[in-house]
C-alpha cells in the first residue's frame, strides 16, 4: 500500500482548523458522532456502530496533526495563506482505498468555513466502505 495526497483551501485560520481536527468537540462537528480523548488516545464513535481507538500519533498547533485509524496513517499539515486562511495537505498512508478519506475533507471545510454539518447522522445509511471516515 502507498500513500496518497489531497489539499484543500480554507478561508478560515489554521487556528480554527487545528482545533475542528484535534478536539473532541470539532471532531464530534463534522467527522464522529463522538471523538473523546485520553492519554494520547481518541476514542472515535462513528455512524453504523464504528468505532476505534486511534493514537495521536504527532500534534504541533495549529501546523500538524497525525492520527491512525482504522489502520491507516492520517496526517493534516496546515499551512496559513497570506490572506490569513489555510492551505490543508491530507496524506493518507497504508489505506487499501484512500478515496473515501476526500468526503472527510469536505466536511472539514463545510464546518470550518462554513458552519455546516453535511453528515447524515443515519446510521442505516451509514456507508460501510468508509471506515474512518
Amino acid at each position: 500500500m502507498s500513500s496518497s495526497q489531497w489539499k484543500i483551501h480554507f478561508k478560515s485560520a489554521p487556528s480554527e482548523v487545528y482545533r475542528a481536527i484535534s478536539t473532541p468537540l470539532g471532531r464530534s462537528r463534522f467527522w464522529a458522532e463522538s471523538a473523546k480523548e485520553s492519554d494520547g488516545v481518541i476514542h472515535f464513535v462513528l455512524p453504523g456502530d464504528r468505532t476505534d481507538d486511534a493514537p495521536i500519533e504527532r500534534a504541533l498547533r495549529d501546523n500538524l496533526y497525525v492520527v491512525r485509524l482504522f489502520g491507516q496513517r492520517l496526517s493534516f499539515a496546515l499551512t496559513p495563506d497570506e490572506n490569513h486562511g489555510t492551505d490543508l495537505t491530507l496524506t493518507v498512508e497504508d489505506a487499501a482505498d484512500p478515496t473515501p478519506w476526500v468526503s472527510l475533507l469536505f466536511r472539514l471545510k463545510a464546518h470550518v468555513d462554513f458552519g455546516a454539518d453535511l453528515r447524515n447522522h443515519d446510521p442505516a445509511r451509514a456507508a460501510e466502505y468508509l471506515d474512518g471516515c
